[in-house]
């Protein structure tokens, strides 16, 4: 399945969540969202025809608004590629965003990892080496996150106004960075 937006939920509670994420996109004007379980659980991989990137704006808002309407969906993170999980594949789609890239003052590249023998250390040297823009680790204006889910991999590069949405221990919601 392609996908452009990976959720996190609590573990067992997929099919809530699932319903709760067709809901909101329903209500930003998606009414016909993929919305499919992942073999990890407590993930989810959903395909909208919005713009991914608005979606999580979006989210962002309702929850500061509205947080009771989330009450499963924990996290949303925008993807904007989505390639086979393979170094030579993550590698083309990268150089494919990397004019986007190119407008960011720094960045750092991101690797998450579900049940992949991909060497992280190796896709984040070969991604960070496409780029002259200047490498921040610890405050990049840009993140290019990969991430990998088994066979496939989604790829975005994250600017510092997009957000995940993450539920605290407490149940308060907050905004945190990726």
């Amino acid at each position: 399945m392609s996908f452009n937006l990976l959720v996190s939920c609590p573990r067992g509670k997929e099919s809530m969540a699932r319903s709760e994420l067709a809901y909101f996109l329903s209500d930003l004007g998606d009414n016909a969202p993929r919305i499919s379980k992942t073999r990890f659980s407590g993930l989810l991989e959903a395909f909208t025809s919005l713009d991914p990137f608005i979606v999580v704006e979006r989210a962002k808002e309702e929850a500061l608004e509205n947080p009771w309407n989330f009450r499963y969906v924990t996290k949303i993170v925008p993807i904007e590629k989505v390639v086979s999980t393979n170094l030579d594949e993550i590698t083309k789609a990268a150089r494919e965003l990397e004019n986007e890239l190119s407008k960011c003052e720094s960045f750092r590249v991101t690797v998450v990892k579900r049940d992949s023998s991909l060497e992280g250390d190796r896709v984040v040297s070969e991604v960070a080496s496409l780029s002259s823009q200047r490498v921040d680790l610890k405050n990049p204006s840009c993140v290019f996150l990969i991430e990998v889910v088994g066979e496939v991999t989604g790829i975005a590069i994250l600017k510092k106004s997009v957000f995940s949405l993450q539920r605290t221990i407490n149940g308060v919601e907050r905004i945190t960075k990726i």
